[in-house]
């Protein structure tokens, strides 16, 4: 599928295309926003007009509290205003994403909820369990659990598989840390074959990039 900046028609992209956007994997908080912000998008390009805009270089997003130098050749969704959501070639294929989640506010799927001065490795089994629970995640497969800095505070890198249903096997990478009344997330997940391994490299650079305000 190919998405044009500032509401442009699509150009020979068909019905059948489009509507893999609306099977896009779940996320670990918020599926169930992400999946009606899909539809959203299906509907806005079924009818000519999808709410992207491509990207290059800074980013600020100062009501979410954070920076980060953005990819060419990537498109930002306009009609997500609490999270940085980009992808390339759809998010059914791939995409990235950064947000963050409020200390004390409960989690989606276990109904747990994050809290000061925990370890990263405890927000990380934490992130885990939410993942776990997720009954739209089938067969998750943790590949790595590793503390990590991010944006120069102590957090954690996961690496995990899943399946959906009726989709390919997909791949998360997901870099976590908690800081002050907030923990962030900067996650990339995509098709484990052919499109994860193929736009990791870009993903890593914009998660190098990434800082607080």
């Amino acid at each position: 599928m190919v998405l044009h900046r500032h509401c442009e028609r699509l150009q020979g992209a068909k019905q059948s295309r489009l509507l893999e956007i609306a099977s896009v994997a779940p996320l670990p908080r918020k599926d169930t926003l992400f999946h009606a912000f899909a539809i959203v998008l299906l509907l806005g390009a079924l009818s000519g007009c999808a709410d992207w805009v491509q990207v290059e270089g800074p980013y600020r997003m100062d009501s979410q509290g954070y920076e980060a130098s953005l990819p060419a050749g990537w498109r930002r969704a306009t009609t997500v205003s609490d999270s940085l959501l980009l992808t390339r070639d759809g998010v059914s294929l791939q995409y990235m994403r950064i947000e963050r989640v409020a200390v004390g506010d409960e989690l989606t799927h276990t109904k747990k909820k994050f809290a000061k001065r925990m370890s990263p490795q405890d927000v990380a089994e934490v992130e885990l369990e939410e993942v776990r629970s997720d009954q739209g995640m089938r067969n998750v497969e943790l590949l790595e659990n590793a503390p990590l800095q991010v944006a120069g505070f102590p957090g954690f890198k996961l690496v995990y598989t899943f399946k959906i249903e009726g989709g390919p096997r997909l791949k998360r990478v997901h870099y976590g840390l908690l800081v002050r009344d907030w923990v962030y997330r900067v996650q990339y997940q995509a098709a484990a074959k052919y499109y994860f391994d193929k736009d990791l490299s870009t993903f890593e650079r914009v998660r190098e990039s990434f800082r607080l305000l």
